[in-house]
């Protein structure tokens, strides 16, 4: 174990995150967010590769377990293809699953392989060129004068040759382009109820309203705003009658507005970045939602309605069916993206700027991602901890927020620190950077204001 950074707010250790936990006192540790391995023995990246990702897992979300506080939350990235195992493990030491989330992204590359181009090989036969995929073309680096373009493995258009090539030509190995990647939520049992957990803990919610998906515009909240005025006597509208399947049909004032809040929806199990929030827009074109007027907005209602007869005298039109909002699908969902986007880079979850100089780590996730998550799950007092910590962007956002309001205190553990996989120093660095950034800001805005 060594210890790389530190500073008022946290730590970058280097060493056995199993090893690690075991110094830190049970009970103590409000959050957790980790990208996981996902034991894919991804690019032949040895850090990958667990052996037995069940077990492996389960070792260290027992340890977790020790560590965490009832109530507490670890978020775990994982992979659709092995989280699981990952998923059981943590069952099986005693964590709840609470939720699970979808990152979706247009970025990523399907990695299958031509089955026409398969047998062609086997076969031993040459295929004829017949033109290049111009999307695969790159600029030509090694000199600022030159202007060519070089052609990527792939890029070279090809025609089948052998039969059974001809036979099976568009036919690939299995798998899809990959977009999108799962983030469980787990939950450590409360103590009691959330009012006795949160008096004993400190944790155990979460910070809905820190959250919220932001209105697109100015039209967009002014006629939400217009919709939600409550009134102690209002009456929000739900399912069914006093004997139906759904009880009353009444919605407590509180919970209504709940729903309908100014500062933005309630966030959603999906993010997307912008790329994708443009394809599901273009597809699902733009909508007004219902509410406010008309019959659309009253939903259900009616005398033969399947949900029952709702009190049409009592009800407020304006929370009946929807926010009365315009724009596409994917207004109702949140958007993070890396800045300065590049697709045709291997990292479409965070640009090269945002990494850094010098960062080589091939599954940085981008920092607003985890920024939203730790102020989702952890209280603004908090400990969070990441025991598989890459580069270290869990670290970087706690010292964001820090300088936004929070008083997060953190410890990020990562196992690799070769002079190849040099991640706890890059963290560092990145961290040193931030700091560096914000007390030049600091000077200035002083001399201004002076």
């Amino acid at each position: 174990m060594e210890l790389i950074h530190k500073t008022d707010n946290g730590k970058i250790v280097h060493g056995d995150n199993i090893e690690i936990m075991k110094k830190i006192k049970e009970n103590s540790i409000d959050s957790c967010i980790s990208d996981f391995p996902y034991d894919l023995s991804f690019m032949g990246k040895t850090w990958d590769t667990t052996g037995n990702f069940y077990e492996w897992c389960k070792l260290r979300a027992t340890e977790l377990y020790r560590i965490m506080k009832s109530g507490g939350y670890v978020c775990i990235f994982g992979h659709p293809k092995t989280n699981h195992r990952m998923k059981s493990a943590f069952e099986d030491v005693g964590f709840n699953i609470v939720e699970e989330i979808d990152w979706v992204y247009g970025t990523g590359f399907p990695k299958n392989q031509d089955i026409g181009k398969l047998f062609d090989k086997k076969s031993g036969v040459e295929r004829k060129v017949v033109g290049v995929d111009k999307s695969k073309l790159r600029p030509n680096r090694k000199s600022q004068d030159e202007r060519a373009e070089r052609v990527l493995d792939g890029a070279t258009i090809t025609e089948p040759s052998s039969d059974l090539a001809k036979q099976w030509n568009g036919w690939k190995t299995s798998g899809l382009k990959p977009a999108h990647e799962p983030v469980t939520i787990f939950q450590k049992p409360l103590e009691g109820n959330y009012i006795n957990n949160i008096n004993i803990n400190g944790c155990g919610a979460m910070n809905i309203d820190v959250c919220r998906i932001p209105f697109q515009n100015k039209e967009d909240l002014n006629i939400v705003k217009a919709k939600c005025n409550f009134t102690e006597n209002s009456k929000s509208i739900g399912f069914g009658t006093t004997s139906s399947l759904y009880g009353t049909g009444i919605t407590p004032l509180d919970q209504a507005r709940d729903c309908v809040n100014e500062t933005g929806r309630f966030p959603a199990n999906m993010i997307f970045d912008s790329s994708m929030g443009e394809i599901l827009d273009s597809q699902s074109g733009v909508s007004k939602s219902t509410g406010g007027s008309g019959i659309k907005s009253h939903g259900g209602q009616g005398d033969n309605g399947i949900y029952g007869q709702y009190d049409k005298e009592n009800a407020v039109i304006s929370n009946l069916g929807g926010l009365g909002d315009v724009g596409g699908a994917s207004r109702y969902f949140l958007n993070i993206d890396a800045d300065d986007f590049v697709p045709f880079y291997y990292c479409p979850k965070a640009s090269k700027k945002e990494k850094g100089e010098g960062n080589n780590h091939i599954t940085v996730k981008p920092k607003e991602l985890i920024k939203w998550l730790i102020k989702l799950v952890t209280p603004i007092n908090g400990r969070t901890i990441d025991i598989t910590a890459g580069s270290c962007t869990h670290a970087l956002s706690c010292e964001e927020l820090n300088m936004e309001g929070y008083n997060l205190q953190y410890i990020n553990i990562e196992i690799m620190n070769t002079d190849i996989d040099t991640y706890c120093n890059i963290g560092k660095t990145r961290i040193e950077n931030l700091l560096h950034i914000s007390n030049i800001n600091s000077v200035v805005n002083e001399s201004i204001q002076e």
